[in-house]
């Protein structure tokens, strides 16, 4: 955990010690030895989560705390001085010549500054002596518990699995997989989340009677986190070898190049299935890779990884979870080992004898015990070791009442019962590198069985410091960089992601991830254990418990109605770094940040993160003195106004108005945040300068602007002057601001990866509209009430037009002239979403030709009110999984070509005429529907008919 709390601290240092020290003049020298500190303590904290010792793992958190406070002091004093003096540097000659009397005080201040920084650089001296002293015998400490650990650890492939459910699926796989010699891929890693049942599956395979008969030698060996390679090869080498051979060679006195060659040689010779169990890290693969004939089809090696990427270019085999019967059905075999069926028996009041070598128990188990352990296995998350030991627990448990109390705190039984779904699940966390596990134990601050959206999450880790600038490769932000440490957490297994439904793009990896249950509740164990993170359910509670913050430097509140709290009226609180109040549900409003509402900011000073959401609070005129804040978010929340002290939030990187229900009054300040980097809007009314639009110019690090202001609530001019834009989503009506947006996108010189946009527009538009559709950042747009007096038609075709266009919608529109349009627009590859709505077809006709749209998955028809024929060629719409239909009067029916569309998943019509709908019923008049064999392929079709 040593590494965990440090990383937030190590990261302030850095950014403000070492990038903003070397702007005051006269203290860059102390910055230097500040910064060689720095990197000594860094390389010694890199592996201080792997110290065993824990009387040196307790002086190590105290000397956390100490560094925790050196970070803040340099937050202090840098940023106070910045704001403070530095701003006064910029201006005309008029403003520096009145700043001449302020030049004295301001020498005082970098007096005073480098005075502190000298102490600071003192304080850290102290520190890096200690660990220095610790660190070098940390290794060789506690040898005999690390050995007497791995031994636990080791599998084997002889044992035999005493109960086994589910799987069956899995194991005819990868026994086909095993057995296959044709396939390029000659290893396969089976990967999956601690607990799994990954060593099962694999001793199954290893030990099936097809598998032993194909294999001639086979090896199993566990490595466990603890690798050493030629330890490997000789376990390897050592089963595979007949014992004539084994001291021919002496192969206990190879060295690791003639192991490898050994190894490989005989398994050219003969038919070799080598399971390696446990395996971490790639580079532990790297290192003996070389001893398999990979491309030989007699050589198969399986792996058993929590790793996705120990061999990401061989065959990927992903464990998931038990379902509900089968998490049943093991909990249930292990409860009840022995079962006698008893017709008349109560299980309140039947008891077992002690003595007995069974127990007795009632065929009506199915009845209340069943619902009270399928609501258990539900708890344990369906994972196969947490079902197993709670199945150990129950089987001392014989009344449905005994049964009941376990099932009311399950959390608490498995840690009573057994240490190994902790041990196991400590495991993932303790091999993490070490500037992911503050990311993952950041992850415990949001709801239980929340899907945590991705981009949120990344502002938030970068807000909170656990992003290092130093990880960004060339043209990257630290936003890139936060994906790649959340891609890294799902390979390792800790995380469950889910990508975008339809959009997938270079920088646009995942939408949203969640915990497993399990994992939810080690990252909260963890996060508490050391004061990294506090969370406090306010379910059923009307106060927050002041006393249970203690020294935490992030702080999440799960509200819920009119649940209350003064959490800060003493100095609870005073260390926060972040503090999220998260409603549940809509309760009174509350008021936030002065003395007399439910936190005072004054305390609050080391605040980096405040997100208030899904609520109603009234923001007081404080929140302009938490100089620190990196991220303030109203998401989801109802604020009427934003205080105009937010123009002294000078280091602000992420401001959220997405709010609900009411406009919010913003103040025309927002171009004072120099270093604001992701801008989110909602309904606002802007208050002050420039009319009722948002001022921009000089945002020049605004990376995302996303605009859902309808209209517009941003001065439109001001987009071209941010250089740095990245993200960009926004409605554009007249031309006037077309020609702007257009311009921004084809420019030679624009960052622009992604456009989302809603165009209203008219007759000039259509050069404009050319530029945009060229562009390949546009990602998503939608044409409303496009006003063409010839009638619209999309610009002629060119090479690379809409080369990353995902989402295309046309709507209160005139009338499509061209007839090719359905032909043009499913030239678009990557296609993934098309609505068409309140427009007319010429002629009345709407044809799709083959291998047209062959990444649509969406398609909405919607009010086409003379659409009288479509046809579908055979070929068109490959990966189609839902068609919906709605008001489109005149359409005949419904197309010949869709019968071949085998991907079709959902068929939904709305307000079409009776006799459409009847025509794919699958029985009228005891007769099928006419076009029914167009569809019978479809899983789910709604037919809803017209009412008059």
């Amino acid at each position: 955990m040593a590494g965990t709390a440090i990383q937030p601290s190590l990261q302030t240092l850095r950014d403000l010690l070492i990038e903003e020290g070397r702007l005051i003049s006269g203290v860059s020298n102390e910055v230097k030895k500040v910064e060689r500190e720095l990197k000594t303590i860094h390389c010694i904290l890199m592996d201080a989560d792997k110290w065993r010792d824990k009387h040196k793992t307790a002086i190590l958190h105290d000397w956390m705390a100490e560094l925790n406070d050196l970070a803040s002091r340099a937050e202090d004093v840098l940023e106070k001085y910045m704001i403070e003096v530095a701003s006064k540097r910029d201006g005309n000659l008029i403003k520096k010549v009145k700043r001449f009397s302020c030049i004295l005080s301001e020498c005082v201040k970098v007096h005073g500054v480098g005075k502190e920084i000298e102490a600071i650089r003192s304080s850290l001296t102290i520190l890096t002596g200690r660990l220095q002293v610790m660190a070098p015998e940390a290794s060789s400490s506690n040898s005999t518990e690390d050995h007497q650990h791995r031994l636990s650890r080791l599998t084997y492939g002889h044992q035999v699995e005493q109960h086994f459910v589910g799987m069956e699926k899995d194991i005819t796989s990868l026994v086909a997989l095993v057995k296959d010699q044709t396939r390029p891929n000659r290893v396969i890693s089976i990967y999956g989340m601690g607990g799994l049942g990954k060593t099962t599956l694999a001793r199954k395979i290893y030990q099936h009677k097809e598998v032993v008969r194909c294999y001639r030698a086979r090896a199993w060996v566990c490595v466990t986190q603890q690798f050493q390679a030629t330890t490997v090869l000789r376990q390897i080498l050592k089963q595979l070898l007949p014992d004539v051979e084994k001291e021919r060679i002496n192969y206990r006195k190879m060295e690791h190049f003639e192991l490898l060659e050994t190894l490989h040689n005989f398994q050219m010779q003969k038919r070799c299935l080598v399971v390696i169990d446990d395996i971490w890290e790639t580079n532990d693969w790297s290192q003996i890779y070389a001893a398999f004939p990979i491309m030989d089809p007699n050589c198969k090696v399986l792996l058993t990884t929590r790793n996705k990427k120990v061999a990401p270019q061989e065959y990927l085999y992903k464990l998931n979870c038990l379902n509900e019967d089968q998490g049943w059905e093991l909990l249930r075999e292990i409860a009840f080992p022995r079962v006698l069926v008893c017709h008349h028996a109560d299980p309140e009041t039947e008891q077992g004898s002690s003595g007995a070598s069974h127990r007795t128990v009632p065929q009506m188990v199915q009845s209340p015990l069943e619902d009270i352990g399928r609501q258990m296995v539900q708890k344990c998350g369906y994972l196969p070791l947490a079902i197993t030991v709670l199945g150990g627990i129950l089987r001392k448990k014989q009344t449905t009442s005994e049964w009941q109390r376990v099932s009311e705190d399950v959390d608490l039984y498995l840690k009573r019962g057994d240490e190994k779904v902790k041990q196991v699940l400590d495991l993932s966390y303790n091999a993490l590198p070490y500037y992911l596990k503050p990311c993952f134990l950041y992850l415990g601050c949001f709801p239980e069985d929340e899907e945590i959206h991705t981009e949120r999450l990344y502002l938030l880790w970068m807000a909170d410091g656990l992003i290092s600038s130093k990880e960004k490769g060339r043209k990257e932000t630290l936003r890139d960089v936060a994906e790649r440490y959340l891609n890294e957490l799902a390979s390792r297994c800790m995380v469950q992601v889910r990508k975008h439904e339809y959009y997938t793009g270079r920088y646009n990896m995942y939408e949203s991830c969640r915990l497993h249950d399990l994992m939810r509740d080690l990252c909260l164990l963890k996060g508490e254990e050391k004061g990294f993170l506090k969370l406090i359910d306010l379910r059923g509670q009307t106060k927050c418990d002041v006393a249970s913050i203690g020294t935490a430097s992030r702080l999440a509140i799960h509200r819920h109605g009119d649940a209350d709290g003064y959490f800060n009226r003493g100095e609870e609180g005073k260390n926060l770094r972040s503090l999220l109040l998260l409603q549940k549900e809509w309760g009174r409003v509350l008021k936030i940040g002065s003395k007399d509402s439910v936190t005072d900011f004054n305390k609050l000073k080391r605040l980096r993160t405040l997100a208030l959401e899904k609520g109603e609070f009234v923001l007081s005129n404080e929140v302009g003195k938490l100089i620190h804040l990196r991220y303030l978010s109203l998401f989801n929340s109802n604020v009427k106004e934003l205080p105009l002290s937010i123009a002294n939030l000078t280091y602000l990187q992420t401001l959220d108005l997405r709010t609900m229900l009411e406009c919010i009054e913003v103040p025309n300040v927002i171009c004072k945040m120099k270093r604001l980097k992701h801008l989110f809007l909602g309904r606002i009314e802007v208050i002050g300068e420039c009319e009722d639009k948002l001022i921009l110019d000089g945002l020049e690090e605004l990376e995302t602007l996303r605009d859902e202001s309808h209209p517009s609530c941003v001065r439109f001019d001001d987009i071209p002057r941010l250089t740095n834009l990245r993200h960009l989503k926004t409605s554009v009506r007249g031309n006037a601001e077309l020609s702007i947006i257009a311009d921004q996108m084809s420019s030679e010189n624009t960052q622009l990866r992604e456009a989302h946009l809603e165009i209203f527009s008219s007759d000039e538009g259509s050069d404009n509209l050319s530029k945009m559709l060229m562009s390949p950042s546009l990602v998503t747009v939608k044409l409303l009430n496009v006003s063409v007096s010839t009638g619209f038609s999309l610009p002629r075709y060119q090479r690379g037009m809409c080369m990353n266009l995902v989402d295309f919608t046309l709507r209160d529109s005139v009338t499509i002239v061209a007839d090719n349009f359905m032909g043009m627009l499913g030239t678009f590859p990557m296609l993934k979403t098309v609505e068409l709505g309140l427009t007319r077809f010429h002629n009345g006709q709407m044809r799709c030709l083959a291998t047209s749209f062959p990444q649509l998955k969406f398609l909405t028809l919607s009010h086409l009110y003379n659409l009288e024929r479509w046809v579908v060629d055979e070929g068109a719409f490959p990966n189609l999984s839902s068609l919906r239909i709605e008001y489109c009067h005149k359409l005949e029916m419904i197309p010949d070509g869709l019968r071949f569309i085998t991907t079709l998943q959902e068929l939904t019509t709305q307000g079409m005429p009776r006799n459409f709908n009847d025509r794919l019923r699958e029985m009228v008049n005891d007769q099928p529907g006419e076009d029914y064999h167009k569809v019978r392929h479809i899983p789910s079709i709604s037919l809803m008919d017209l009412q008059w």
